[in-house]
């Protein structure tokens, strides 16, 4: 999801102005402020201690990447506390600063792990009357 904030502390997610997809600008090209990707990623047993690549990358409706991406590692311990074979429910936020916006219209965060799609988070841009 979006969301105008958000972090993770102690392995939970605390978010502000969160769920939202639509974004309201009074002029093109549109600045906003502060934007954060916020996820909750399944982690299965096999996937545990090493490091796994993570992306997420702006696209335009056209397909159009926007040069706004987070990149980073993610690593996974196995808790003590969780039964054999179960996964672990791994909360991340990306949090984006001055992210420009062309024009209106429709726009995607796509979440990739090792190039394979994860997941989208799609929304609009318009200009408020």
């Amino acid at each position: 999801m979006l969301a105008d904030s958000a972090q993770v502390v102690n392995g939970k997610l605390y978010l502000l102005g969160g769920a939202f997809d639509t974004i309201n600008a009074r002029a093109f090209p549109a600045a906003v402020r502060s934007l954060a990707v916020v996820l909750v990623a399944e982690v299965g047993p096999g996937d545990r201690n090493r490091d796994l690549p993570i992306a997420i990358r702006l696209f335009d409706e056209d397909g159009t990447a926007l040069g706004v991406e987070s990149t980073g590692m993610m690593r996974v311990g196995a808790p003590s506390s969780l039964p054999a074979g179960a996964s672990s429910l791994v909360p991340l936020v990306s949090s984006f600063v001055g992210v420009h916006f062309p024009r209106p219209g429709g726009y995607v965060f796509i979440v990739q792990h090792e190039e394979e799609e994860l997941g989208r988070i799609p929304f609009r841009v318009r200009e408020a009357g």
